[in-house]
């Protein structure tokens, strides 16, 4: 399958076009290079069909080859590669794909983890130490990062995970009936089941969680409550800013950033 889904600057796919030169490329989770649509280049009196730009996200050396991501790279190991067999026909063995292939600092305390990320973009692109040096840091596999818990059976992680389904599903409901509350309702108590209890522990960069965030967030936004869209938007930027942490200048973490 060598279409590509076409996006606009601001990552919203509305089309797929077919390009024989950049279905050359292979495929890595890891990738050096990032794809970018061009539109409204005027040729004569016509306007020509969108232009596919390959785009260098990292330094790359001389005859490394280059590579981009055919999936969501915000997606953890296991469901990238499904989603790779199904359509691809092959098992990605990338460095992404390896256990503790990718890793990120993160505060050695979990107490701290979740806005860290954001605060250190923040801090880093102000050059500013963001407590760096007297926050003790360690290494942190990206997957672990993403789908991380403690102390929670496979059972009560599946139970979980239900339960969240179930709350996105009444809340589609609610918005379908006009039940803005009850919408919102539903959405806060779906990201509550994340929370921690006793000793039991989601990573507050949960690939589920953050699927929650971002609906609570866009439902929050329609309905005029920015100040809490703003707060959730923080914990989503977070999110990415982690999922791409192994990708230099992802362009949807610089979108986030930057609104």
């Amino acid at each position: 399958k060598n279409n590509f889904g076409i996006v606009d600057s601001l990552h919203s796919p509305f089309g797929e076009g077919v390009y024989p030169c950049a279905a050359l490329l292979n495929h890595s989770c890891a990738p050096n290079c990032i794809l970018r649509y061009e539109f409204g280049r005027k040729v004569g009196s016509k306007f020509q069909l969108p232009i596919l730009q390959i785009v260098a996200c990292r330094n790359i050396v001389k005859g490394e080859e280059l590579t981009h991501s055919y999936v969501d790279l915000a997606l953890p190991t296991v469901e990238r590669r499904a989603r790779l067999i199904g359509t691809h026909g092959f098992e990605c063995k990338c460095i992404r794909c390896q256990k503790n292939g990718c890793c990120l600092e993160l505060p050695e305390n979990r107490d701290e983890w979740a806005l860290w990320p954001l605060k250190h973009k923040f801090a880093a692109m102000e050059d500013k130490s963001c407590g760096s040096l007297s926050t003790k840091l360690t290494e942190v596999d990206l997957d672990e990062a993403i789908i991380g818990c403690h102390a929670i059976s496979e059972n009560g992680e599946s139970n979980i995970f239900r339960q969240a389904q179930q709350f996105e599903q009444n809340a589609e409901e609610c918005l379908l009936e006009g039940n803005v509350a009850g919408e919102l309702c539903n959405l806060s108590q779906g990201i509550d089941l994340f929370a921690p209890k006793g000793d039991v522990w989601f990573s507050p960069f949960h690939v589920q969680l953050y699927s929650l965030r971002g609906k609570y967030f866009a439902a929050l936004l329609t309905n005029g409550l920015v100040n809490d869209a703003i707060a959730e938007c923080e914990h989503i930027v977070s999110f990415l800013a982690v999922a791409f942490s192994h990708v230099e200048h992802h362009p949807l973490l610089g979108l986030q950033l930057f609104t």
